[in-house]
């Protein structure tokens, strides 16, 4: 699941009781994981399943300006969608490692 450009406009990054985390959409929560984990910013995805809220926690050493550079790489504005047959391409591309089967 991919998430859109104006949420991630919203993401910050907070600093509370010597923890850094991002508050993030209980739907978006794995993505932005994986997405920041291949960027170089591990983090440990927290979830309360009553409330469905979601955060990530940085790891030490991982900076709010490195998660702000790999989140900005992700805004892409607006514009057509590529046609499905362009795209074949790009899958054919993935490693086996990034693909996850159902």
């Amino acid at each position: 699941m991919k998430t859109n450009a104006r949420n991630l406009a919203r993401i910050e990054v907070v600093h509370r009781d010597g923890r850094c985390y991002l508050s993030v959409r209980w739907e978006d929560a794995d993505f932005l994981h994986e997405t920041l984990r291949k960027g170089g910013c591990p983090t440990t995805v927290c979830l309360n399943p009553e409330t469905r809220a979601a955060r990530l926690e940085l790891w030490p050493g991982v900076t709010a300006d490195a998660v702000r550079a790999v989140l900005a790489g992700l805004a892409v504005p607006a514009g057509p969608v590529q046609p499905a047959e362009d795209r074949k391409s790009d899958l054919a591309a993935d490693s086996a490692a990034d693909l996850i089967c159902i």
